[in-house]
């Protein structure tokens, strides 16, 4: 199984990506166009695998397939009645910046598919979920523990008295 992103391209660049190399940091001489200025275009990403669209001027987009991986913090899991985003088995993360884009659909065996465009001043836009659901979710950039916290060497003296 594969996911599929039809991708718009209504910015001033041609649209660029660097696909998966075996976790390997992808080079320019990787690089494969995806959609051309002012044009359509295709990303596929196999399961376990990731790909990077880059968009000149603004940063990248990165599509990753984590297959049966779960947010769980993101679920009803105390619910009665799940909602459907619960009960879908596959997981894709589109993450560009501080924006993070959950998609959850069925196992197939034809490819999830997703339309995103870039629009004329170079913004990711969500066009239309196919298969499944898509949440906006928002991860942290870097987790800190709290025995890291700036308080946290008065905070344990408290306690220990």
């Amino acid at each position: 199984m594969n996911i599929k992103i039809n991708l718009t391209n209504r910015y001033d660049y041609e649209l660029l990506i660097y696909p998966f190399n075996n976790g390997s940091y992808p080079s320019a001489n990787d690089a494969q166009q995806v959609a051309p200025k002012e044009g359509i275009g295709e990303l596929v990403v196999k399961s376990g695998q990731s790909s990077i669209v880059d968009i000149p001027g603004m940063g990248q987009l990165l599509v990753q397939f984590l297959g049966e991986q779960r947010l769980e913090s993101i679920h009803d899991r105390f619910c009665e009645n799940p909602c459907d985003f619960d009960k879908y088995d596959q997981m894709a993360l589109l993450r560009y910046k501080t924006t993070e884009l959950y998609w959850r659909f069925p196992t197939s065996e034809e490819d999830a598919q997703l339309q995103l465009s870039v629009n004329d001043l170079g913004t990711i836009c969500l066009d239309k979920v196919i298969d499944g659901e898509a949440r906006k979710v928002s991860l942290p950039e870097f987790f800190i523990p709290p025995v890291f916290s700036a308080g946290a060497p008065e905070e344990n003296k408290d306690e220990s008295a």
